[in-house]
């Protein structure tokens, strides 16, 4: 380990970060757009040399408009033990760099790894080998895996789930109906980012910090326009639907049904509604995930038609 050196990227010298020589062939940590595509900045894109040789490369990130890294989500530890360790090495050095006084990121005190994988990898011996070297090496560096969440993806082709007939749906425009319900949707909720930001900050503060997330359209037109309210055939609130789109694609932003009306598969409702939303605009496809954790949501997409594109693993 004595030999190896740990340094950050200029954007000048990312054909270094190329040079690794083993990366996996199973899956592990593939992203559907290049290097290129996403953008890493300089500074920080890290890799371990021993000599010219790169050992372990690791990737992090953020929207062009963040001043700090994110999330990290391009890791390739070495292969075998050793590679495990340097990667580990690799990973202290760049977040000891990364993870400055003034840090700041939604995300909390310092970036998350966002582990990408295919959806079988625990069935194939090469995929968890390659999963669990990276997860050796993250965990030695002090991270620990805090969910595990299924990617999702519906098309056109499909089949579009009919449309609900016992809920009426009306567009969502009121801020203060939206913060309510969002505040009384969040007892007892499965969703790990609900759960972690309410017990920090309190039901009607997580409200709105999800409501000021979603209301930025970041360009993108629709915006808020597509977002519904739920009632019930006695004119009862159940549930909202916030379809929205990111950089890359249309996906429901946020559903939750009221805890008095769980149990009823009214989420198949909310997400069947989005789609036709999506579907008179002339998507192409739409994305989303939910946590493993959340069984009845990830139950609710299946039942809608949803498919598993694959997980990913986030540490923090």
């Amino acid at each position: 380990m004595s030999d190896l050196i740990f340094r950050p990227l200029d954007t000048d010298e990312f054909d270094v970060f190329h040079r690794y020589a083993t990366p996996p062939t199973s899956g592990v940590g593939a992203r559907t757009l290049s290097f290129e595509e996403l953008g890493y900045r300089s500074g920080w894109v890290w890799v371990a040399l021993r000599g010219d040789e790169v050992v372990a490369r690791a990737g992090f990130w953020a929207p062009d408009d963040f001043d700090h890294p994110l999330s990290l989500d391009w890791f390739d530890p070495g292969p075998g033990p050793e590679g495990v360790e340097a990667g580990a090495a690799l990973l202290r050095a760049a977040y000891a760099a990364l993870v400055t006084p003034d840090y700041s990121s939604p995300a909390g005190d310092r970036p998350e790894y966002h582990l990408f994988l295919p959806s079988d990898w625990r069935e194939r011996p090469d995929a968890r080998a390659d999963a669990e070297a990276r997860i050796t090496a993250a965990e030695k560096a002090g991270l620990r895996m805090r969910v595990e969440r299924l990617n999702l993806r519906w098309a056109p082709e499909y089949g579009l789930p009919p449309r609900s007939t016992r809920l009426a749906f009306t567009p969502a425009t009121d801020d203060t109906v939206i913060v309510e319900l969002l505040s009384r949707i969040l007892s007892g909720s499965l969703d790990d980012w609900d759960r972690r930001t309410t017990e920090e900050k309190g039901p009607e503060a997580t409200a709105r910090e999800t409501l000021a997330d979603l209301a930025d359209p970041g360009g993108f037109p629709g915006g808020r326009d597509r977002w519904r309210l739920a009632y019930d055939g006695d004119g009862k609130p159940v549930g909202i639907v916030m379809p929205t789109r990111n950089s890359y694609n249309a996906t429901i932003g946020y559903l939750g049904v009221l805890p008095e009306h769980r149990g009823h598969r009214y989420a198949d409702d909310l997400v069947a509604e989005a789609l036709h939303i999506f579907s008179a605009e002339g998507v192409p496809q739409v994305t989303d995930n939910t946590d493993v954790g959340n069984a009845p949501m990830a139950a609710s997409f299946d039942r809608v038609g949803y498919r598993v594109t694959g997980r990913r693993m986030i540490f923090s």
